[in-house]
């Protein structure tokens, strides 16, 4: 397949994805917002079937205290003839995990193809044989045996078990039900340890037969419940067996009912995770866990866990406690089984806190402090433990004792909760499995090691062994702390950029990006894209493509949403640009680039990592011509997932500032309808756009004509970067040349000249800054002039750009369209935009251009600048004709590398500058759709505002995501204060709007049930919106973009803005979020301003105008409210 077929290729792949995130946002809000108990009848049919689950965690630490006390007692040591410690007693510990190790390979295997009960039940039923060999034994022989078997048995109960809870824990408290499993292994040792000192007092051979014979109990309980367990539902869908699984869910999480949300959500989930984990195909291959350095980073945390979780001295206080207590010289034997049952007590105590404390602690510090405690402790257990036995000093052996105790406690504090917490944060998806089962061999390894040879080394070295692990635990501070990477709050996802950095602990280190990689909603849509059939969705949904929630994105291929800049973009990962960099979502693998990277280096970045998530089935997918899905286009019905994937405003929607002035909350200001007119109206009926006659057309010095090309290139050509540095240059031989043909180029540089020309005009009347060379009034009217007679010859060879379908005739088109934005002129703008969009739409569905990579790279810029400006200009006008550029926009690759300024910093500025206003459009048009289509909104208002409140907090994550994650020089503030420079300021008027927008049908519930009591949320949501419009207000000013491109709709939108504060004003539940500003100001404000603005127009615009008007009018009623 070639290069151009793979791209198709990818789009058509792509194009799967995006639309499933609506459906996404819509499943995670639903289940978010419905009511759980964990006290209802469900809950409690689960708790029950998670108790033997938990059974099987005790198992394990049963024997931890079990054979540490047995092999304090006389009569066990005088029927074996062992000794307490030495040799054989290592062997008789560490058999147990030599049995282990070789149920490794099998654990798996049985776990996967007969499930989690069949898993269970097998290592139940061995255990039983187990402890039927063992504790009836009559020599060492036998009772070796059967503890080997048990260590075998036990591991099939620690694999299945774990992931039965996890896959059946209700989502709402999965986390707390998942952590009281591993807090479970304490649990056993109580109960062990206990019962060995009941059986204690007993003299004769039953004394330690009996707490063996104990064991039965759990086993006993777990291989007869699993038969009355429901079988895991995660198991079940990847067994195709999906009914029953929801029947489950249904019965266990959505209060018996199988289209719960929580069911669906789930059901979505399962798909997403278990089509990722079936992409590790080769179950013999662990090659991928070491093979690059990322892995090789992850396995040194993964085996570093492994062996410091065994080698810690744990084991020993685990396995020795009570010869630990007779080499501090307590001889007593039931005194040593007491405090041998007062260790796990305590340390269950200190596991569930730690528990609690691991996501606000951190997983580093955690591990470093606790194991340098540990290596005090050791220290001084061997200070303590000399003198006790030196100097028979009972304060001493008390001292013994309690900072044997105080190690218990802290290293399973800080341990405990995260060996295997941190093992599987720090896997990805697709090597967690092998991972998993190496860090299990290299515990159970390390395990065997730890107490065989304890054993000897107590009978030699006494208490000078515990210097062992005060050194040892000081050489895994250091590893640690030189290796083991942070994963506090951070994202599987996010984990992906700190293992891919060249010093992955110091990234990890770093404050983290406030993205959150919002997991689930990303879980959720690739499952409802990658699995049309499945029975949660429709499969019309399935159709498009992901967008990882509202994402917001930079790209090259077909763009699945993206998230854009934060270092300049970092977060949840994406694209990487020159010195910043904005970030995308691709599929499963949310990888920020290296900040300081090309743009060259983004756009292959994100063609690969697009490739991660193809199956094979896709690659080889085959090429149809066109390019763009029929089933997205305008026309296509029943498409309304389709268009909220596409991030395409409705033509329904009610949102615009003439919808707010015909809605009933403008009812009590008849002065304001009496002054309105309709937008379209007034628009349609002013005169057209006058030409003058001239048989010659201008001449322009070479000087000039540099001055100009550079002025359309730092602003029009900044703001929009459609024009290559390359066609300029063609360009300037044509103004050189004196304009003497008749082409598409003729056309292209006497608009550029145009709106070179009328950038200078904006910028010296509007500049705060004293003007050069151009003070007079007169140069205002030579440029106005100048502007005027370059646009007139244009539009005398625009029909030849009419009749071409090439790049250069539609940036003809385009540049035509934005200079009748700067007349203000927005239907002459949307016309001439059409016709652009149309030529993009057919040169990119059909690649029939030049063929050259460059001239296709314009087409797509094009493509997104129309998208931009047609979407405002339907948010206001929603019922002109849509182009269809939005239908079939998450087809279109984003902006990719393209020499547009003649200086490499302002093209890579320019760039994302361009990208970062592509995506808060987009979510603006989601926005829009989500929130003000005409359905949507009636059901909203006349609903409880808790239907709300989850898609407007995800709406509201995705604004701050977007700001979060922008380029230094286009960061600022969310209040009044001042920004870097005009563009960083611009994009804050965007981010107001798009944040005013999301929060104000809040206002709208409050305005329209003013007599009814409403909640806290929903009064500060009013608030936010209220906030972010006054903020919206004071920030405005002649911003170059503004002036020149959207004077039109933002006459309209500050327009709308004044009348929600109005409103608000007259409303005692939102008087008081208004009255704090200086909304009085507000009024002259504005009317200074659109006023200067409409000023230098030879024309005025008749809406615009009205727009001053109403505002006037909305002055003089706040100030009345005051």
């Amino acid at each position: 397949m070639g290069e151009t077929e793979k791209e198709f290729a990818d789009a058509s792949h792509v194009n799967d994805i995006d639309a499933a995130s609506s459906d996404a946002i819509l499943l995670a809000t639903a289940a978010d917002t419905s009511t759980y108990s964990p006290w209802s009848l469900p809950m409690f049919r689960l708790y029950g079937a998670l108790s033997i689950a938990y059974l099987c965690g005790c198992l394990n630490g049963f024997d931890g205290s079990l054979m540490g006390a047995i092999n304090a007692m006389t009569p066990y040591q005088n029927y074996f003839g062992v000794g307490s410690t030495g040799s054989s007693t290592g062997l008789v510990f560490a058999i147990y995990n030599i049995g282990s190790i070789p149920a490794v390979v099998l654990t798996g295997p049985v776990n996967d193809y007969l499930g989690r009960r069949a898993g269970m039940f097998t290592g139940a039923v061995i255990i039983i044989l187990g402890t039927c060999i063992q504790a009836p034994s009559v020599n060492m022989h036998m009772f070796i045996a059967g503890r080997f078997l048990l260590g075998f048995g036990v591991s099939f109960c620690c694999v299945s078990a774990p992931c039965y809870v996890s896959e059946m824990a209700h989502p709402k408290w999965r986390g707390t039900i998942t952590g009281l499993y591993n807090t479970c292994w304490y649990i056993g040792s109580i109960i062990a340890s206990w019962t060995c000192y009941g059986s204690a007092f007993l003299k004769s051979n039953w004394a330690f037969r009996i707490p063996i014979w104990c064991q039965l109990v759990s086993s006993v309980i777990v291989a007869v419940g699993v038969f009355f367990l429901p079988e895991s539902p995660r198991w079940l869908v990847a067994r195709d067996r999906v009914d029953e699984a929801r029947a489950i869910l249904a019965k266990y999480h959505g209060e018996g009912r199988a289209d719960h949300p929580i069911v669906n959500l789930q059901i979505s989930e399962m798909f997403y995770q278990i089509q990722t984990d079936a992409s590790d195909k080769r179950w013999w291959d662990y090659s991928a866990l070491f093979k690059t350095r990322n892995a090789r980073s992850r396995l040194i945390c993964v085996m570093g866990m492994a062996f410091f979780g065994q080698w810690s001295g744990n084991s020993i206080a685990s396995y020795y406690l009570p010869e630990m207590m007779k080499t501090a010289g307590i001889d007593d034997e039931h005194t040593q089984l007491r405090l041998n049952g007062i260790y796990p007590v305590l340390c269950w105590f200190g596991a569930v806190f730690g528990a609690r404390m691991t996501d606000r602690i951190g997983r580093r510090p955690l591990l470093i402090y606790s194991i340098l405690f540990s290596a005090i402790c050791f220290a001084i257990i061997t200070g303590t433990t000399k003198i006790s036995v030196e100097n028979h000093n009972k304060m001493a052996t008390n001292a013994t004792i309690t900072f044997v105790y105080l190690f218990g406690i802290v290293f399973s504090f800080g341990w405990t909760p995260l060996q295997s917490m941190y093992i599987a944060e720090t896997l990805p998806t697709e090597t967690r499995a092998k991972g998993t089962a190496l860090g299990n061999f290299g515990s159970n390894v390390a395990g065997t090691v730890v107490q065989y040879a304890s054993g000897p080394a107590f009978k030699h070295l006494t208490f000078y062994f515990y210097l062992v692990f005060v050194a040892w635990d000081l050489i895994e501070a250091v590893v640690i702390y030189f290796f083991f990477v942070e994963t506090k709050e951070r994202t599987l996802e996010e984990l992906e950029e700190v293992f891919s950095d060249p010093h992955p602990v110091k990234k990890s280190l770093q404050k983290r990006s406030p993205v959150r990689a919002n997991g689930l909603l990303m879980h959720v849509t690739l499952a409802v894209s990658e699995n049309p059939g499945m029975t949660t969705m429709n499969a019309r949904k399935s159709r498009v493509k992901l967008d990882g929630a509202v994402a917001i994105a930079i790209h090259t291929g077909p763009s699945p949403l993206m998230r854009l800049p934060s270092d300049v973009m970092a977060g949840s990962h994406a694209l990487g640009a020159p010195k910043t960099m904005l970030i995308a979502f691709m599929g499963n693998s949310s990888q920020p680039i290296c900040k300081h990277r090309s743009l060259e280096h983004l756009r292959t970045r994100q063609l690969t990592s697009r490739s991660e998530i193809k199956s094979d089935r896709h690659r080889t997918a085959s090429i149809s011509t066109p390019r763009f899905n029929s089933s997205l286009s305008p026309s296509s019905p029943d498409n309304d997932f389709a268009k909220v994937a596409n991030a395409t405003i409705p033509s329904t929607h009610i949102s615009a500032t003439e919808d707010l002035l015909n809605s009933s909350v403008a009812a009590p200001f008849p002065s304001l309808r009496a002054q309105f007119r309709p937008i379209f109206q007034l628009e349609s009926s002013c005169p057209p756009i006058p030409f003058q006659p001239r048989s010659i057309r201008p001449v322009f010095t070479t000087e000039e004509a540099e001055r100009l090309l550079t002025s359309f290139q730092l602003n029009v050509n900044f703001w929009y970067p459609t024009v290559s540095k390359a066609t300029l240059q063609i360009l300037f031989e044509k103004m050189q040349n004196g304009f003497i043909g008749n082409s598409c180029e003729d056309c292209a540089a006497l608009l550029v000249l145009a709106l070179g020309a009328a950038s200078e005009l904006i910028k010296l009347v509007h500049s705060s800054v004293e003007p050069r060379g151009f003070e007079s009034r007169q140069h205002q009217s030579e440029l106005m002039a100048m502007a005027t007679v370059c646009f007139d010859e244009a539009m005398k060879l625009l029909s030849v750009a009419y009749m071409e379908i090439s790049t250069i005739s539609t940036q003809c088109v385009f540049l035509a369209a934005l200079y009748c934005s700067f007349l203000q002129r927005p239907l002459q703008t949307w016309g001439h935009l059409s016709t652009a969009a149309a030529k993009c739409r057919s040169l990119l569905a059909y690649r029939t251009g030049s063929g050259n990579p460059e001239d296709e790279e314009c087409i797509r810029r094009i493509f997104w600048s129309c998208y931009i400006i047609e979407s405002d200009l339907i948010s206001e006008l929603s019922h002109l004709p849509q182009s269809g550029v939005a239908e079939v926009e998450s087809e279109v690759p984003l902006p990719g590398p393209l020499q547009t300024h003649f200086n490499e910093a302002e093209t890579e500025a320019s760039a994302l500058y361009f990208l970062s206003c592509i995506s808060i459009r987009r979510l603006l048009n989601r926005v829009h759709h989500l929130l003000y289509a005409d359905d949507k909104q009636k059901t909203y208002i006349n609903s409880r505002d808790d239907s709300l409140r989850g898609l407007i907090a995800e709406l509201d994550h995705q604004l701050v995501l977007w700001r979060d994650t922008l380029p230094d020089f286009l960061r600022f503030e969310d209040d009044t204060r001042e920004c870097v420079n005009e563009h960083a300021a611009f994009a804050r008027q965007r981010y107001l709007a798009c944040k005013s927008v999301i929060y104000r049908p809040y206002v709208e519930i409050i305005l329209k049930q003013i007599d009814s009591a409403h909640s806290i949320e929903t009064i500060e949501g009013a608030a936010r919106c209220l906030t972010a419009s006054c903020n919206h207000i004071s920030n405005l000013r002649s911003f170059g973009q503004t002036v020149l491109i959207d004077t039109w709709i933002c006459s309209l939108s500050m327009t709308s803005t004044m009348f929600i504060i109005l409103v608000s004003l007259r409303t005692a539940a939102l008087r008081t979020s208004v009255i704090q500003h200086q909304i009085a100001d507000y009024g002259p404000h504005l009317q200074n301003l659109l006023s200067a603005w409409i000023g230098v127009m030879p024309q005025k615009s008749p809406s615009i105008q009205q727009s001053i008007r109403l505002i006037a009018e909305m002055e003089n009623l706040i100030r009345g409210s005051l």
